[in-house]
């Protein structure tokens, strides 16, 4: 299923920092989780064949100082079922994906402060199968990402605290050849000139900035923790130029700047009821995602012209609970969530059955709802099981290529295992 080895970059620099540590014994907890879940999708009134989902973690943490330790960490996951909220292909149900991703992050204590510095890097490889008959590796949507970083961190009061990051990486799709750039003529042999018409329109550099933080409420005697985050997410793509309002392109290229505001309220308590211990956990989240992009887009078939496409805000709002009891380390859970989405596009019009725009900007909505459950079997073993539902809604009601409108669920049932 694999075809590359990512394990180099990470081997190399832990090689450099066992060279580089105090000829003393390191110390070091190897972390290890799995898991093997098995399912089905389900979309409007078909569904998918019964897959399997395997996921692994490994990692260690490497103490090799007072000062510095080191968290090497391998990651691996194939999904045979697919998620609610995946992209939705034309006409097709089956769908599987498969990614390994290396990282190494290193710990800095600054002596006399609380603050801790994490630089890191990684390297991640992910597969994209969307036909039965397609083979690993050869994928349309295969990508790589790299990408390194650097995150300075205060704990004021554990475990609360605040947080700066700064993140680079590129993202490469190898395999990607828009139609327009394998047949670049129109049948009259002129140019097609559009933004499909360069071949590596979907790789990007991003740069992204992200603040985020946490407080206890009240301060002295905490009832309920507040969470928030702010990131800003500069995307630059490397080979997609601009098209203008006659249909043809620029030689000025697609940048988009997405910023996210996260914010969250946690109430968890504890309470006892027919003899036994509980523990609740209750959460509400908020999110607004503003992307403001410089591309347009010329519909050639109408001879129509939008502005600003691929600009869009989108809200979402919604309530989690989770439920527990037994031993603390290992205790018997039941969680539900409730999420819901409103995305607008700033420029896009929505387009009645036959396909005429309306006039209207396009928006959808979505209502996602998930239901999970864990108890444990044996040390380090739980059964698991969890249902996804979602439900879209659109005033776009043209769907030839694309399926805004539709139903979409899931179910898996397995086990994990934790060490």
């Amino acid at each position: 299923m694999r075809r590359r080895c990512i394990h180099v970059p990470a081997a190399l620099a832990l090689g450099a920092l066992l060279v580089a540590a105090p000829a003393r014994a390191l110390e070091y907890a190897p972390i290890f989780n799995a898991s093997v879940l098995g399912g089905q999708y389900f979309f409007q009134n078909t569904r998918g064949n019964v897959n399997g989902n395997v996921s692994v973690t490994a990692a260690a943490v490497i103490k090799a100082s007072q000062r510095w330790s080191w968290l090497p960490m391998y990651v691996g996951n194939y999904q045979g079922t697919k998620g609610v909220s995946d992209a939705v292909p034309a006409g097709s149900l089956y769908q599987q994906e498969a990614d390994q991703r290396a990282s190494l992050t290193g710990l800095y204590s600054v002596a006399g402060t609380s603050w801790k510095l994490k630089p890191s890097a990684s390297y991640k490889y992910e597969f994209l199968k969307q036909t039965r008959d397609e083979s690993w590796g050869h994928g349309l949507f295969d990508f790589e990402k790299i990408a390194t970083g650097f995150e300075a961190e205060k704990t004021y009061r554990e475990p609360f605290s605040y947080r700066f990051g700064l993140d680079i990486y590129r993202i490469r799709f190898p395999q990607y050849r828009s139609l327009e750039s394998q047949s670049p003529l129109d049948p009259l042999g002129n140019p097609l000139n559009r933004t499909g018409f360069n071949r590596n329109v979907l790789d990007t550099y991003n740069f992204q900035l992200t603040a985020s933080g946490s407080r206890p409420f009240p301060y002295d005697d905490p009832v309920v923790s507040l969470q928030g985050t702010y990131s800003l997410l500069y995307q630059h793509y490397i080979d997609q130029s601009l098209v203008d309002v006659r249909g043809q392109i620029e030689s000025a290229g697609r940048r988009d700047f997405l910023q996210t505001l996260n914010g969250a309220v946690g109430y968890p308590r504890s309470f006892r009821l027919f003899d036994r211990d509980w523990r609740l956990d209750s959460r509400l989240g908020l999110s607004f995602a503003y992307n403001g992009s410089n591309q347009n887009y010329y519909d050639a078939n109408t001879a129509q012209f939008f502005s600003d496409a691929y600009s869009y805000t989108s809200y979402s709002a919604g309530p989690g609970f989770a439920l527990a009891w037994g031993d603390v380390k290992r205790p018997t859970t039941v969680s539900t969530s409730f999420v819901y989405t409103r995305l607008n596009y700033v420029g896009r019009q929505a387009q009645d059955g036959s396909g005429v725009y309306t006039g209207r900007k396009l928006g959808q909505d979505l209502y996602v709802t998930g239901l999970s459950g864990s108890y444990p079997i044996s040390p380090g073993f739980f059964l698991k099981a969890q249902a996804n539902f979602l439900w879209a809604r659109s005033n776009n009601t043209y769907e030839k290529t694309y399926a805004y409108n539709y139903r979409s669920a899931n179910y898996l049932m397995g086990f994990t295992y934790e060490y």
